[in-house]
Order: C-alpha cells, then structure tokens, then sequence
C-alpha cells in the first residue's frame, strides 16, 4: 500500500507518469472508489449525507466518462486503466488533502473569522490538481504539457458545471 501511495505522489510531483502504474482492474475499482469517498468528504461540508454521497459518484461518473471518451476517440483504449487509475488515485490524494482548508473555510465562515488563508491553499491546490491532471492526460495522449493542461481546465470546467446544476450549493 505504501508503494502505491508512493506512486501517486510521484505523479502529483511529476516524477511518474500513468504508463508507471500497474495495469490492475482492482488498482482501477479502488481509485475509483477512494475517489468517490473524497468526492463525498468535501461536498459534506456543503450537503447533506445522501446529496454528498451523489455529489461523489456524480464526480467521479463525470471523470471516467469524459476520460475514457477523449482517450477511446483518439484510438488509445487501451490506455484508459491506467490513466484512470492515474487521475483517480492523484485526485484522491489531493482531494484529502482539500479536506482541511474546506472545513476551514466553513469554521471561519461561521466564526466571521478571516477567510484569506484557507482559500489561498484551495486555491493552490486547485492549480495544482490541474497541472497533475495535465500532466496524466499529456501522457495519455503523448502529447505536450499545454495540450494536457487544456484538457484538464475543460473537464474541471464541465464537472463544476455539471455538479453545480445537480448540487448547488445551499443559501
């Protein structure tokens, strides 16, 4: 398990890349799964138990899907698991990652406290989870950095998009 946890961080610090993961079903079920509990961590701070527990499996539905149809239209299927693996297991870790400054954010909130601090580090970690995933997509695609981080704005962009039609936030 720690080599694994290694491997993800090597990706989110552009040691590695997906091609340097296994190519497991069971690595693939459970990126996919811890993915979907982080998911459902961050959007309690914002939703009710069963809204959040949609929130996740709406996030990471929206993360294969739109992974698996940019890489089987460039004729790279075979290429799916392990970029999968890849941007869930990298997703998860940052995501856990997320949970502090978001539970922050909602304390300082309630105690009209300072809210700079806790947004600046969502905010890095944001940029940063774009870059990561940019840098999976790029070697998905063997393509350029550019071309990857392109990608990654686009499907951030249409996961909040979508999330924020099904779940928006409350008043």
């Amino acid at each position: 398990m720690l080599n694994l946890f290694r491997a993800f961080l090597d990706i989110c610090l552009f040691r590695r890349g997906p091609q340097d993961l296994p190519g497991s079903t069971f690595l693939l079920y459970l990126t996919l799964a811890t993915h979907t509990l982080s998911g459902f961590l961050l959007s309690l701070a914002s939703h009710p138990a069963g809204t959040a527990a949609l929130a996740g499996v709406t996030a990471t539905g929206l993360l294969v899907l739109l992974t698996a149809s940019l890489l089987y239209t460039n004729g790279l299927g075979v290429r799916v698991g392990q970029t999968l693996s890849a941007l869930a297991g990298t997703g998860t870790l940052i995501g856990v990652l997320a949970l502090v400054p978001t539970y922050w954010v909602l304390a300082a909130q309630a105690r009209n406290d300072g809210l700079a601090v806790p947004v600046m580090i969502l905010l890095t970690l944001i940029v940063w989870s774009l870059v990561v995933m940019g840098h999976i997509i790029r070697h998905a695609l063997s393509t350029r950095m550019f071309v990857g981080i392109v990608v990654a704005v686009v499907f951030y962009w249409i996961a909040v998009t979508v999330q924020s039609a099904l779940f928006p936030l409350p008043e």
